[in-house]
């Protein structure tokens, strides 16, 4: 029975990336493990909200069967089926590096080992329930939040750190099958990028091609969650600065992604590994003049899948969703 790494990136819209025809953007390592395994283009997220995603990603079910429908805790039930848990159960060893942010805290999640699962959730969300939403005092200072930041990436890094010694110090070591599933925060915004980062994309990024002159801009919808994160104030330099803050940490994800890989190559798992590149939910970024996720379109709701290993074929593209 093969391993398994996933990495689980969060807020990544799949259109920005070349393996999804993005013309520009540097992601070598998803190409790459695109071009050895197997591309699902059209992978939908069950709920563009990172704990209903990754909630029902850890169960299993649809969000509505474990009812977790925002970032609050208050109400939802914690004793649910995890495949952390069912997995151990079965005798293969479970892993979980970084963020849970899940229905439940890490130590409840049934893994084998967690390594730094950080909170489960908002204790109270005063969104719950509310149509139409409220106004998020303060949502419109995200507006200047990108740009350079010598210390943005530490936490993710951190996290790949501590999977990379886990994998070089310890899988070697099990004589049974392991998961490992490994979370990051980036391409989460706030969008700031070290000076690498930023400087790999001087042309910056063009503005989007659908904006608020669009006819689905006119939704009620988007009008309300477009009051609800305060998006009225948005200036051409900002969508472009926020724009290009995300190239680079998309980039960013893909060099982890393909430290990994090469983790794997150095101890000598690679040949047995399945190796699994997804995210929670995407990100607006600027079209319809909608910004972030918590909606049913397209580039909130879609989501990359890649994946490769003993267990997929080399060069296949899956378009049914």
């Amino acid at each position: 029975m093969p391993n398994t790494l996933i990495l689980i990136s969060d807020e990544h819209n799949p259109s920005y990336s070349s393996v999804y025809g993005h013309p520009f953007v540097q992601t070598p390592n998803m190409a790459w493990l695109a071009d050895q395994g197997t591309v699902f283009e059209n992978a939908y997220c069950p709920s563009p909200l990172c704990m209903p995603c990754r909630s029902a990603f850890m169960t299993g079910q649809r969000v509505h069967r474990i009812q977790t429908y925002n970032n609050c805790s208050v109400n939802v039930e914690q004793d649910l089926p995890t495949y952390g848990r069912i997995l151990a159960e079965q005798g293969v060893h479970t892993v979980h590096v970084g963020r849970t942010h899940v229905f439940a805290p890490g130590a409840q999640l049934g893994f084998s080992e967690i390594i730094g699962s950080g909170a489960h959730g908002y204790p109270g969300d005063t969104d719950i329930g509310r149509n139409p939403l409220q106004i998020r005092q303060g949502a419109a200072l995200r507006s200047d939040r990108f740009g350079v930041d010598s210390t943005c990436f530490d936490n993710d890094l951190g996290r790949v750190n501590a999977a990379i010694r886990w994998l070089t110090e310890t899988s070697t070591t099990l004589y049974t099958p392991w998961t490992l599933t490994v979370n990051l925060n980036y391409p989460h915004f706030p969008h700031y990028v070290t000076q690498e980062m930023w400087d790999a994309y001087p042309q910056g990024e063009d503005l989007p091609e659908h904006g608020m002159e669009a006819e689905s801009a006119a939704h009620p919808r988007a009008e309300d969650i477009r009051a609800h994160f305060e998006l009225s104030g948005f200036t051409e330099a900002q969508v472009r600065g926020q724009r290009r803050g995300y190239l680079g940490c998309v980039t960013f994800i893909d060099q982890q992604l393909g430290r990994l890989i090469q983790a794997l190559k150095t101890c000598g798992q690679f040949e047995n590994t399945n190796i699994i590149y997804t995210s929670d939910h995407g990100e607006m970024l600027g079209k319809f003049g909608m910004w972030w996720k918590c909606s049913l379109y397209e580039d909130a709701a879609r989501i990359p899948c890649i994946a490769a290993g003993p267990d997929y074929s080399s060069g296949v593209r899956i378009k049914t969703p």
